[in-house]
């Protein structure tokens, strides 16, 4: 029994090591997010809480995005759950490969830690157990937490001018996720054009943008991916980067 407490905990450790450099990574992002959820009128109470229990950096830009533009509860769950949809599949994946049996509520809570970067470190890892899951989870939640602490505690010290400015980090910020993806596929890219083609459409369309109005992110990703899945399927072999 001893001799599995301490493995436990060299498990938990090495997962914990494993997580700082996700922790690294974390941190100045939140930092960012945290200072743009104030400039867009969100208490800073608020905006450790969304860090706190959401813990999805892209989906969290998006949501502060979506209730600074004065978008609905439905419409922004709705765009999560879509975002979101992956970590179902990297969770079954990690659940598959753990070694040891565990319980539904370990389960849960695993679950909820996943990103990712939780995933690709978890699945290289040979012999995975939940031990170094839940390290490397907490580590990475810790990092994303105290980062949007961090950027809370900057947009009140920091002057007005500098934290409106902000803003703008959000763009870059999805410009710097989607580029190395578009490099890697022209599928992508040319998925990419069009929702943006969809999205410019029904915005300046005055009949299109009465109808469809804050629903235009989730139409537009919703048929960008079905003319993608129809005219430009993945063949078999081909990987994304």
């Amino acid at each position: 029994m001893e001799a599995n407490i301490r493995g436990y905990k060299e498990e938990f450790k090495q997962g914990l090591k494993a997580g700082i450099p996700i922790f690294m990574g974390y941190f100045p992002i939140s930092i960012t997010f945290g200072l743009i959820a104030k400039s867009s009128g969100i208490s800073g109470v608020l905006a450790v809480l969304i860090s706190m229990l959401n813990f999805t950096g892209a989906t969290q830009f998006i949501g502060v995005n979506m209730i600074s533009q004065g978008m609905s509860l439905s419409n922004i769950i709705l765009t999560t759950f879509m975002i979101n949809a992956r970590y179902l599949l990297m969770s079954f994946c990690m659940a598959n490969k753990l070694k040891n049996s565990i319980g539904s509520k370990m389960k849960a809570l695993l679950s909820f830690g996943v990103t990712d970067e939780v995933f690709v470190v978890s699945m290289t890892n040979e012999n995975l157990n939940q031990s170094f899951v839940l390290g490397t989870e907490l580590i990475s939640y810790a990092g994303w937490s105290l980062g949007t602490l961090t950027g809370v505690v900057l947009a009140s010290i920091l002057p007005e001018s500098i934290t409106k400015s902000i803003g703008i980090a959000i763009y870059i910020m999805f410009i710097a996720l989607l580029l190395p993806a578009m490099r890697g596929s022209l599928k992508v890219t040319l998925v990419a054009i069009i929702a943006m083609l969809i999205s410019s459409i029904i915005y300046w369309v005055p009949i299109l943008n009465k109808v469809i109005g804050n629903w235009r992110i989730i139409i537009a990703i919703i048929l960008a991916a079905l003319i993608g899945a129809k005219f430009m399927p993945k063949e078999e072999g081909e990987a994304y980067e």
